[in-house]
């Protein structure tokens, strides 16, 4: 059953104390550099992007506003950002948003050509294990890896203002878990050193929980960064 992107959003922050949250939607085109935003709580921002292209909010005194997070996917004709305001007692660090298609993982396009190249062992066991259907389930395990790859950003950005040490991962490092949750432990034998799971512990995210939901035909998917000690 479709779920409406605000529901989504906030089924994934409530649980963290973050209830002001909201959905921007738009045409492809809109939400680039110097687009200017009004929240549906009255607040206002340009979006700007960081040294890894990720969104920024930026006031307008040119700095980026501390106590708002936000995302940015589009597919198609579909752009849409999120966004949250969390109260400073809230583990929320990062939400990440992803909107995929299910053309590229059906049987006949090449799916498990792709599953192969971008799944472990055990997100492949999911996805069959899933009552979804597979080309639905296939992109909701590789939206959930570019979600929280983008949950990570504010994190990141903070990281590199008091340090010189680079952090090398990307959404590919992270692997989907029972329970939507992604952590960056995808096994030696496929390539992958654990890189995402020892950058999040230098970050402070204990966990990347993920969720997801259809959507005009496509998968969306929801990342939500906390902070603390890991399980």
């Amino acid at each position: 059953m479709a779920t409406h992107p605000v529901q989504l959003l906030r089924d994934a922050l409530e649980p963290h104390g973050v209830q002001t949250c909201g959905v921007v939607a738009s045409g492809l085109g809109q939400l680039v550099d110097g687009e200017r935003v009004t929240l549906s709580d009255g607040l206002s921002f340009t979006i700007a992007h960081d040294e890894r292209e990720a969104p920024v909010p930026v006031g307008d005194d040119g700095t980026e506003l501390d106590n708002l997070l936000i995302s940015i996917s589009d597919e198609d004709d579909t752009r849409m950002l999120v966004w949250a305001r969390p109260t400073p007692t809230s583990p929320v660090a990062g939400i990440g948003i992803d909107i995929c298609s299910t053309e590229d993982f059906l049987e006949d396009d090449g799916g498990n050509r792709f599953s192969r190249l971008l799944f472990t062992e055990g997100e492949q066991l999911l996805v069959e294990r899933s009552s979804l259907p597979v080309p639905i389930s296939r992109a909701h395990a590789f939206s959930a890896k570019e979600a929280a790859f983008k949950a990570c950003a504010p994190q990141l950005r903070r990281w590199y203002e008091t340090h010189d040490e680079e952090l090398f991962f990307e959404a590919m490092d992270f692997e989907l878990h029972e329970g939507g949750i992604a952590r960056g432990t995808a096994p030696r034998s496929r390539g992958r050193t654990g890189r995402a799971e020892r950058a999040c512990e230098r970050m402070g995210i204990a966990r990347i929980e993920v969720s997801h939901a259809l959507y005009e035909g496509m998968v969306l998917c929801v990342a939500v960064a906390l902070r603390g000690r890991r399980d």
